[in-house]
């Protein structure tokens, strides 16, 4: 199962039982269409997105029922070629709505973020992939890079070392695959109405997780699969934000996370 057509993910980092931790839980559900061009040699991606953000927090001073739950919408465009000497490449587009919508969408509440990225096969057993994205779900407001370079040692054991992600996997049998994972997740929300602390304007929120874990993917059906990760966190930062200027931050305590879903794919 190479290409996921849809799928559903429910997230929970953190607890709230200090008073310098903040929980997350996170639901989510996508489908994507890809379609193959020109024998196959070519991919077009259509993919749509909503997940839902519901934010717990014991902190005192962030007593705003606005900062509760956040929903994003988006809505992505690939495209992906085959060039000459085992090179590829891909580009994406992805216009998203990231916001409380406590009243109607603003044009402030609109992102669009992006990915490019080239590829090549080095060897049969060798894949390298580098560029560059601009996504909220890092938590960065600036282009990152992406790196990977993907060696599948033996039929048993893989390995994909790279930025963000960096991932070990062991195929256990034919359905069921472990995996140990070095990862970062986050999140910049949009206010639909602005907040003021201390006389400074709120209009927007980041969240920043850096973790690692174990992760557990078991094949259900031919086009089935589930997956159950889970780890700890080694660094955690919620910012308050006036547009780009920092209002107030707060370095949250690390702490357990897990993530529960299920994907259908061809």
């Amino acid at each position: 199962m190479k290409k996921e057509i849809a799928g559903f993910d429910y997230i929970s980092l953190g607890n709230n039982n200090s008073k310098n931790s903040v929980r997350f839980d996170k639901y989510r559900i996508r489908f994507a269409m890809p379609i193959s061009l020109k024998n196959q040699r070519n991919l077009l991606i259509n993919k749509f997105e909503y997940a839902q953000a519901n934010i717990y927090y014991p902190i005192s001073d962030l007593n705003f029922k606005e900062l509760e739950q956040f929903h994003t919408i988006s809505y992505s465009m690939g495209y992906m070629k085959k060039l000459k000497n085992n090179w590829a490449m891909m580009g994406m587009i992805s216009p998203r709505i990231s916001s409380n919508l406590t009243s109607s969408v603003q044009w402030n509440d609109i992102r669009l973020m992006g990915m490019f990225m080239m590829m090549k096969k080095l060897k049969p057993n060798v894949d390298l992939q580098f560029g560059l994205m601009y996504s909220s779900t890092t938590g960065v407001p600036a282009p990152l890079p992406m790196f990977s370079l993907m060696w599948q040692y033996n039929e048993k054991w893989s390995f994909n070392f790279g930025f963000p992600n960096l991932k070990i996997n062991y195929k256990v049998g034919n359905n069921t695959d472990i995996a140990a994972n070095l990862t970062m997740v986050g999140d910049n929300y949009t206010l639909s109405e602005d907040l003021y602390k201390e006389e400074k304007k709120i209009d927007n929120i980041r969240i920043m997780n850096l973790g690692g874990g174990i992760m557990l993917t078991q094949k259900l059906y031919k086009m089935l699969k589930f997956n159950l990760s889970s780890g700890f966190t080694f660094y955690r930062k919620f910012e308050l934000l006036n547009e780009k200027d920092s209002v107030k931050k707060y370095d949250l305590d690390n702490d357990l996370y897990l993530k529960i879903g299920i994907s259908l794919g061809l």
